[in-house]
């Protein structure tokens, strides 16, 4: 199988997934300036809008792309994508809610960047987590003008990924942290996480977004 080959039926299998989930929409455009495209294994980057009957969903669509120079075969580009679901993005303008697209932009960036050692953190743990600058974020999220970030929270029913010729590429959720959440991870590392996605379990968010939502911790 060619690189080509491998895109096409990469990007094929992505959208079942998504059409597995909701509606698929048109793929859009990056929100904000903190997209780093460049980084992404093809130097482009792109986001698919998925509509559900509760909520709406911004993914990435692309990190599982192959690289430029990569070799045709195993896992393609970082074996990933990330997405972000929130009943307040149902509609076509996030309007107050852009905050969360543009939160998942900067962490598809920081992913990117990490692609060395990517490999290890998703064998080794379940849950990653990631602290980003959060522009545009509500200041009451933010925790020393950063962003916590959970990534693979799982929502019960929510397929974690899809198979692309027997190889697993992972749809992590991306989860937002209120400080004091986010002061658990940090305090607690792999366990830390653990429990503020049991929490967030718990009160029925699992992997939502929503600005209202109250700490679980």
């Amino acid at each position: 199988m060619t690189s080509s080959d491998l895109t096409a039926r990469c990007r094929e299998r992505r959208d079942e997934f998504w059409r597995g989930v909701g509606q698929l929409g048109a793929d859009q455009a990056p929100l904000s300036g903190v997209d780093e495209s460049a980084s992404w294994p093809s130097g482009t980057s792109s986001y698919a809008r998925v509509g559900t009957v509760h909520s709406g969903i911004v993914a990435t669509d692309g990190l599982s792309d192959p690289g430029r120079g990569d070799a045709p075969d195993g896992v393609p580009g970082l074996g990933v994508e990330l997405y972000v679901e929130s009943t307040e993005l149902m509609e076509e303008d996030p309007g107050e809610a852009r905050w969360l697209v543009t939160a998942l932009e900067e962490a598809a960036g920081a992913v990117a960047g990490a692609a060395a050692s990517l490999p290890d953190a998703l064998t080794d743990h379940s849950l990653l987590s990631l602290e980003i600058s959060g522009a545009d974020a509500p200041a009451e999220w933010r925790s020393g003008g950063r962003l916590g970030l959970l990534l693979g929270v799982e929502l019960p029913g929510r397929p974690s990924g899809f198979d692309l010729d027997g190889v697993t590429v992972r749809a992590l959720t991306c989860t937002p942290l209120r400080p004091s959440e986010l002061a658990v991870v940090t305090a607690e590392g792999p366990a830390g996480r653990r429990r503020v996605a049991e929490a967030l379990a718990a009160q029925g968010w699992y992997s939502y977004a929503d600005t209202e939502r109250p700490a679980v911790l």
